[in-house]
């Protein structure tokens, strides 16, 4: 269960000097190609972060094309994660903690945020076997040691966003979420993390195993939630497949079966994607996705965690898809 506390650091003063503490919010502008990541790493054993804000909005293979990215490694660590101030000029502050952030950024060639994260739910924890049916299953964590803690939260998300002088009003729902652990550098396993949301009424949410390199299909289900009119429910069955262009993927279809044994059908298509690299060892195939459900029209996030050494290691097999 997520209690207050969890927004807060975890690490002790013997932790592993590999540990790391993460947070990550996602929003898009409604009836555009534009959407963004806030993703800060920290490594509070070593006393630095990353932080990454990305604006997205094509299609493409190069992190470069899209429309804005500020991307800096080796800032110095907060000392806090409910309220700190980097000097990229991003600002996080947890206003109701671990269901309500603000976010504020002042970037450059006039780009700068000003955006409130309200949670529609109560956090989702991937690692309670009383909330999430593939838990009691796991021997360990759920991803690697990574995710010895982790959550998800879907947000209403209000405010502005100036990307290269173009002003733009956001009130969307998204998901974030929240992690800490160990975090190796080299090898990560894969894995898809994936969301949909159709107002605030319903959301999708999962992660799944995905080897890329030898198949179009989702692998074995991790974890997910369907959020429904305010309630979450665990995940129990999912399967999918879905089309690339080499390692970028353009659209597919999903079909989940929560632990009511409400079904859900989903078919989806790419609005932007590329690669994203928020720290250098591990590359995200991140797009975002328009997805339909029972008429429904809805948006999301989806991103496929993939080591660079997965990647060189079947660079052909990937290189193979046209």
């Amino acid at each position: 269960m997520i209690k207050p506390q969890d927004a807060e650091f975890h690490f002790q003063s013997d932790s592993h000097w590999q540990w790391v503490e993460t947070v990550a919010l996602s929003f898009h502008v409604p009836g555009t190609t534009v959407s963004g990541i806030i993703y800060v790493l920290t490594r509070p054993m070593l006393g630095v972060c990353m932080a990454d804000v990305t604006i997205h909005d094509r299609i493409t293979d190069l992190w470069e094309e899209q429309i804005y990215i500020d991307n800096q490694q080796h800032l110095p660590c907060p000392k806090s994660l409910l309220d700190f101030s980097l000097p990229n000029g991003l600002s996080i502050t947890a206003t109701d903690p671990t269901k309500r952030y603000h976010a504020r950024y002042e970037g450059i060639d006039d780009t700068h945020f000003d955006l409130d994260f309200q949670a529609i739910h109560e956090p989702y924890d991937l690692n309670d076997p009383a909330m999430d049916p593939m838990a009691a299953e796991r021997h360990g964590p759920a991803w690697d040691t990574s995710w010895s803690g982790h959550y998800d939260v879907t947000y209403r998300i209000r405010g502005q966003l100036t990307v290269r002088g173009k002003r733009y009003e956001v009130d969307c729902v998204d998901t974030g979420d929240r992690s800490w652990g160990p975090r190796p550098e080299r090898d990560n396993s894969s894995v898809i993390w994936w969301h949909a949301s159709f107002g605030e009424a319903l959301t999708a949410h999962l992660f799944v195993a995905h080897d890329l390199a030898r198949t179009n299909d989702f692998g074995k289900l991790v974890s997910g939630y369907v959020l429904e009119d305010g309630k979450t429910y665990g995940i129990k069955e999912a399967r999918g497949t879905q089309e690339y262009r080499k390692a970028v993927p353009m659209g597919g279809e999903l079909e989940i079966v929560d632990v009511r044994g409400k079904r859900f059908q989903m078919t989806y298509s790419a609005l932007n994607s590329c690669y994203w690299a928020p720290y250098p060892s591990n590359t995200y195939l991140q797009s975002f996705m328009r997805v339909s459900c029972a008429g429904q029209l809805g948006y999301g996030v989806q991103q496929i965690g993939l080591s660079r050494a997965y990647l060189t290691r079947n660079r052909d097999a990937i290189r193979a898809r046209c």
